[in-house]
């Protein structure tokens, strides 16, 4: 084995920063490219519209780890103070109510579980135009929902890549799951934020980043999402959980039908949701990919669910680790460089 001299390893590490940082520069481009495109021409109108697309280039910059950017839209500071708000706090509502609280507010939504599934899983095509902007996806149909189970990690030093979570576990279909630390976009993606619970067992019961929300499903198949402990999640039958925002729909109410679609902008997404017959729906949007797919903003995601059938649903985590992969192959187009995407601490999959 050859040994270098302290000397040259120092000029070895000097010459590994530069692509340190150029990896780091490209994570980033594609969003403040894409950004700049939607709003860089609207500083030449004094419109309604004009402000419109700087609060929308707002939004989607605050959602990432380039908020810092955010300011530099030029928005009245009340605005955009509102559009932080509206993301550190997202409205927040129990989808089950039983063994948490005494009196519930409003009955959940029956859920019906298959019992002799006939097609396990079924893909469906999203291209979408709204006319300023556009997107493609893919969304997969689970009808068997026990068959939906979190996978996890087992590295120390960094998460698995979705296909390496498929070669461990023979997953039919799998999509991201939890958000976890990522300064700079070049986090490794070891440790999730919040809860995590694996076959019944408390992995993580804290929940570090503040707004967060739990979303879980039972060893009966049932999809359950809200402002839980990983304690009450054990308790309701809880099988597998993670957490992380917004919540989507709730017990048939779609969260976002009355709220602006700015305060999270345009990205990539991904998200987890349950019909009224158990149907588990995956579903993930391409994004920052001018040409192919813009992103879509929170309310273009719950409309979308809803319009399917979708009675409760949540947001997993976005922008460069949203990506679906069926049978192996990659279903959707990830806008990470590196084409077999992010590092991830867990996956919600299909086994």
């Amino acid at each position: 084995m050859q040994t270098l001299s302290r000397t040259q390893a120092q000029k070895r590490s000097k010459r590994k920063r530069p692509m340190r940082w150029i990896k780091r520069f490209m994570l980033g481009s594609a969003l403040t490219f894409t950004t700049i495109a939607l709003v860089g021409i609207i500083f030449f109108f004094g419109t309604k519209t004009g402000e419109d697309l700087r609060e929308w280039g707002a939004g989607t910059l605050l959602t990432t780890q380039h908020d810092y950017w955010a300011p530099y839209m030029f928005l009245p500071e009340e605005k955009l103070n509102a559009l932080k708000e509206q993301i550190r706090n997202p409205e927040v509502i129990n989808s089950e109510t039983q063994n948490v609280t005494d009196e519930p507010e409003k009955p959940p939504v029956t859920v019906t579980l298959p019992e002799k599934p006939k097609e396990l899983v079924e893909l469906e095509d999203i291209d979408v135009s709204k006319g300023s902007y556009y997107f493609k996806g893919k969304i997969m149909y689970i009808s068997d929902p026990k068959r939906v189970q979190l996978l996890l990690t087992n590295r120390k030093d960094r998460g698995d890549l979705l296909d390496e979570f498929v070669k461990k576990s023979n997953a039919i279909g799998i999509v991201n799951a939890s958000g976890f630390a990522d300064p700079d976009g070049y986090g490794r993606g070891a440790q999730a934020y919040g809860v995590v619970i694996h076959d019944g067992k408390i992995l993580q019961g804290y929940n570090p980043k503040s707004g967060e929300t739990a979303l879980g499903i039972t060893y009966e198949g049932k999809l359950i999402t809200g402002s839980y402990t990983a304690e009450q999640l054990v308790k309701m039958g809880v099988r597998d959980a993670m957490s992380f925002r917004p919540q989507l729909i709730v017990n048939g109410k779609n969260l976002f039908v009355d709220k602006p679609a700015k305060s999270w902008g345009i990205q990539p997404r991904t998200a987890i949701g349950q019909k009224a017959d158990g149907t588990i729906v995956f579903v993930v949007i391409d994004g920052r990919q001018p040409g192919h797919s813009i992103g879509a903003s929170m309310n273009d995601l719950a409309e979308l669910l809803e319009e399917r059938g979708v009675v409760t649903a949540m947001a997993m985590d976005g922008g460069s680790s949203s990506m679906m992969l069926h049978n192996g192959e990659a279903i959707t187009k990830t806008s990470c460089p590196y084409y077999r995407g992010r590092y991830l601490p867990n996956a919600w999959a299909v086994i």
